[in-house]
């Protein structure tokens, strides 16, 4: 784009959206262009629309000028880009603003929502409602965009934990204005819309997740009814080796349906990072966390080498039956297997020193890692987890919490598999070897995705403010994909910092892809190099 044509574009822009939701103030901008490891993105404006049709404006002024834009949701896609365009000149089109929550469906348990709608915003609204209805979230903060976490394709703690299966009649706008929705959305009439996704004919909802062929501007959401009782469970080994063990026990209770909410299994130093910031007085100044602070400070909390949690949702006899069914399936293969109810939360709420003590473990410091664990199988999100991006600072995690402003270097990868222990034991010792040799932490964890895929989630966690850090995460984040993608291991979702990295694959697909791109964003305005393969 020249200049000129931006100054015409900015002009135009600012008469649908007025001045006020054109951004150009320096401060915003470089705070928008700022991730948690390093980048170099050029960012002109953000525009800040309230309504779809505004969106449509908007683009159609970009085709006319030819200005590249880049819609996010919320901005928070931390460890893997933030708010930064996967292109240099991006005008950032940011969706807080479209914060709308329509058409709850008690009996059907759906409701629609807009981009900006964040996972706290609609976990009140539900409770407000009164309606029994529970929102499935991930790990994020409550101020992550649910929207935004979809169209990544993101993975929660519930029983519908894969999201994108929980989708229907998505509202999109196209790269040349146009508006479409899928699904029986076609239909103005059609009865069916809310609670059937695929619609008469080709199923397009797909287009729309990973890719850069059109903006969300809208989707219904199925929701979680609340069940009778729900009881959390708890395992741990103290053997490293155990973890296949362990994986290809609980894989047939998956498969059946017996296990039903996400499943997450994380190693001693993804522990650790959830409890503690890294114990600079106790290791002089050393990294990575050597092996005998390690071992003293997972005695604190009472970490295995592996330790998994999960919930069991129904009625008590389906929960009983449950539990036995888990008992037979992980006995010889974990030290550890508790049940909690919140009748046994209330207690340790109440007596932790106490129940602590019986344990044998700092109940006191665990306390709100498993209130926001249990929390978070029952649909309300928890800023908890937000403190672990701060794992190596020096300074205190403030009360405020902002990882990239605040310089905490987080880089994300997560590979995927067959639900299969081999394959877990497989990607852990790759990307543990390859961490250990940059001094980083691996603090590796594996969810399970569906009845049939695990996920390897792998965090680089740093402190911005070290020199030389940021170009050595990113160096063992390049090994650990090449490493990975070399045995088969392909990510579930990329980051910007690995938008041209990763193998194109099929050429025929390539051409596919392409061929749709081209048909409905000739100009290439939305969102160029995004998973352009």
């Amino acid at each position: 784009m020249t200049s000129e044509s931006f100054k015409n574009a900015l002009k135009a822009w600012q008469d649908i959206l007025g001045e006020d939701y054109v951004e150009l103030r320096f401060e915003s901008l470089a705070k928008a262009a700022t991730a948690t490891f390093s980048t170099n993105r050029q960012i002109p404006a953000i525009l800040r629309p309230f309504a779809r049709e505004e969106i449509q404006d908007c683009i159609k002024i970009a085709n006319r000028y030819k200005v590249p834009i880049y819609p996010v949701s919320t901005g928070k896609n931390w460890g893997n880009g933030s708010s930064v365009p996967s292109a240099d000149n991006c005008v950032v089109m940011h969706l807080g603003r479209m914060n709308r929550i329509a058409d709850l469906d008690p009996k059907q348990a759906c409701v629609t929502i807009e981009p900006g709608v964040t996972q706290g915003q609609l976990a009140s609204f539900l409770s407000e409602s009164k309606a029994g209805l529970w929102l499935d979230v991930t790990g994020a903060s409550p101020s992550t965009s649910i929207i935004g976490n979809i169209m990544e394709r993101g993975v929660g703690y519930s029983a519908y934990g894969n999201r994108a299966s929980q989708v229907c009649r998505m509202e999109v706008v196209l790269p040349n204005g146009e508006f479409i929705v899928t699904g029986f959305g076609k239909y103005a009439n059609a009865q069916a819309g809310l609670v059937y996704q695929w619609g008469l004919g080709p199923s397009l909802d797909g287009l729309f997740t990973q890719s850069n062929l059109g903006i969300v501007t809208r989707l219904t959401l199925w929701l979680m009814p609340e069940p009778e009782a729900i009881e959390c469970f708890y395992f741990s080994s103290k053997e490293e080796k155990k973890l296949e063990e362990i994986i290809n026990a609980l894989q047939p209770l998956r498969l059946r349906g017996v296990l039903q909410s996400g499943i997450h299994i994380a190693n001693k130093y993804k522990v650790l990072n959830a409890y503690f910031q890294y114990p600079w007085e106790l290791t002089e100044g050393r990294a990575p966390l050597p092996v005998e602070v390690l071992e003293e400070l997972s005695k604190v909390v009472g970490s295995g080498e592996w330790n998994g949690s999960g919930a069991f949702y129904g009625t008590r006899r389906q929960i009983k039956e449950s539990k036995r069914l888990l008992r037979n399936a992980l006995n010889s293969k974990v030290d550890r297997l508790s049940f909690v109810n919140d009748r046994h939360l209330a207690i340790v709420k109440r007596y932790p020193e106490i129940v602590g003590k019986l344990l044998n473990i700092n109940l006191s410091a665990m306390l709100p890692v498993i209130k926001a664990l249990d929390g978070m199988q029952k649909g309300i999100p928890s800023e908890v987890t937000m403190s672990t991006v701060y794992w190596r600072k020096k300074q205190r995690v403030p009360e405020i919490k902002d990882p990239d402003m605040d310089r905490c270097g987080l880089i994300w990868y997560s590979p995927v598999a067959p639900l299969d222990g081999m394959h877990a034991m497989n990607m852990y010792e790759i990307a543990k070897k390859i961490m250990l040799v940059y001094a980083f932490e691996p603090l590796i964890s594996f969810a399970f995705m569906t009845e049939r895929a695990l996920c390897c989630v792998i965090a680089i966690v740093y402190d911005r403010d070290v020199e030389g850090e940021d170009a050595r995460a990113m160096q063992c984040h390049y090994e650990i994909v090449s490493a990975l993608s070399d045995l088969g291991y392909y990510p579930y979702r990329l980051g910007i910092q690995n938008m041209m990295h990763v193998l194109p694959g099929d050429q025929n697909y390539l051409k596919l892809i392409q061929c749709i791109k081209h048909t409905l964003d000739p100009n290439n305005i939305l969102s160029p190099n995004r998973y352009e393969f």
